[in-house]
C-alpha cells in the first residue's frame, strides 16, 4: 500500500531499477513504487531519468516540482489510467444544476463541521457558532454560509488580526498545506476518470483544477489545525523541517463513513464517492470529518 512521502531537498539523481526507485546522493536509497504515495522535489538540483517520470505517473504517484521560492509549482499527473473515461467525461459536462447545487451543499456542510471542529479541539467557544451555521447551510450555499463562517474562524484561530490575505507566515504554512492536499487530490481525480478542469462550483476558465478545489474544501481544516498547532506568528521562513511536516500532512487520519483513514486513501474514497455520484445521483459523496491529530501508523 503505498504510504511513504519522499522529500528532496539536496540534489540528487533519481532513477528508476527494477520497480524500485533508486535516489542517489551521498549514498544510495532505493524505495519499492508500490510504497509511494507522493514525492516532493525542492532542491533545482534533482535530476530524473524520463523512465523514472513515466514509471512515477504509470504507478500514480504524485510528484510536486517546486519553483524558486521553493513552494510546490507544479506536478506530474498520469493519463488515461481510467477504463471508462468517456463516459465518465461526458457525465461530467452533463451534470444538471440540482445536482451540482446539492454537492456543493454537502461539501460546504461538512466544511463549517470541520472548521468548527478544529475550533473546538483548539478550545476557541466560536466553534458553537460555526456549528449553528453549518446546519443551515441552503442548496448551493445561496447565501454565502462559507464565507461568512471563514469570516469567524480565522481570525477565531489565529487572532483577531489576522486574514488569510497578510504577510503572517502561517499563512504561507497554510497554502503550502493546501497546495499539497490540491495536489493529491488533482491526482486521485485523475485516476478515478474526472476531468479536473470541470468543476462543481469554482469554473474559472484559467484554472485547471477547479473540481480539486471544490473536493479540497472539507479537508482544509486538517491543514488550518496543523498550523494551529505547530506554528506561530514570530516564525521567520518555513524550514525544512517544517515542509516535511506538512507535506506529510496526507499520512494524518481522518474519519470518513464511520471508520478511520489516511488522508490520502480518504482522498482516494472521496474521489470514488464524487465520480459515483455524477453517475447516479442518488450515490452519496464520502467526505471527511476532522479528528484530532494524528499520524497513520505502520505495523
Amino acid at each position: 500500500m503505498e504510504y511513504r512521502n519522499i522529500f528532496l531537498a539536496n540534489p540528487a539523481r533519481v532513477s528508476v531499477q527494477r520497480e524500485q526507485l533508486v535516489i542517489e546522493q551521498a549514498e544510495k536509497y532505493m524505495v519499492p513504487l508500490e510504497d509511494i504515495s507522493a514525492i516532493l522535489i525542492e532542491s533545482r538540483q534533482v535530476t530524473l531519468t524520463s523512465y523514472a517520470v513515466a514509471s512515477l505517473a504509470g504507478h500514480g504517484i504524485t510528484v510536486f516540482l517546486c519553483d524558486d521560492r521553493h513552494l510546490p509549482s507544479c506536478q506530474i499527473l498520469p493519463i488515461n489510467q481510467y477504463c471508462r473515461q468517456r463516459k465518465l467525461l461526458m457525465a461530467q459536462c452533463e451534470i444538471g444544476k440540482p445536482l451540482q447545487k446539492q454537492l456543493w451543499q454537502q461539501i460546504v456542510i461538512r466544511k463549517l463541521q470541520n472548521q468548527a471542529k478544529c475550533l473546538e479541539l483548539m478550545h476557541h467557544e466560536e466553534c458553537e457558532k460555526l456549528y449553528q451555521m453549518a446546519h443551515s447551510v441552503l442548496s448551493n450555499d445561496h447565501d454565502n454560509r462559507e464565507a461568512a463562517a471563514a469570516a469567524i474562524y480565522f481570525p477565531a484561530l489565529f487572532g483577531r488580526g489576522f486574514s488569510r490575505g497578510s504577510d503572517d507566515p502561517r499563512n504561507a504554512a497554510l497554502n503550502y498545506g493546501y497546495a499539497i492536499l490540491r495536489g493529491g487530490i488533482a491526482r486521485n481525480l485523475v485516476i478515478h476518470g474526472l476531468e479536473p478542469c470541470i468543476g462543481i462550483h469554482h469554473r474559472n476558465e484559467l484554472n485547471q483544477f477547479n473540481l480539486a478545489d471544490d473536493l479540497i474544501e472539507p479537508f482544509r481544516p486538517v491543514v488550518d489545525l496543523y498550523v494551529a498547532t505547530n506554528f506561530c506568528e514570530d516564525d521567520d521562513v518555513l524550514t525544512a523541517e517544517q515542509k516535511a511536516g506538512l507535506f506529510n500532512l496526507t499520512n494524518h487520519m481522518v474519519q470518513q463513513a464511520g471508520k478511520r483513514y489516511r488522508i490520502m486513501t480518504a482522498i482516494g474514497r472521496a474521489s470514488v464517492a464524487l465520480a459515483n455520484s455524477i453517475v447516479d445521483e442518488d450515490a452519496k459523496l464520502e467526505l471527511p470529518h476532522l479528528i484530532p491529530l494524528e499520524l497513520h501508523r505502520y505495523e
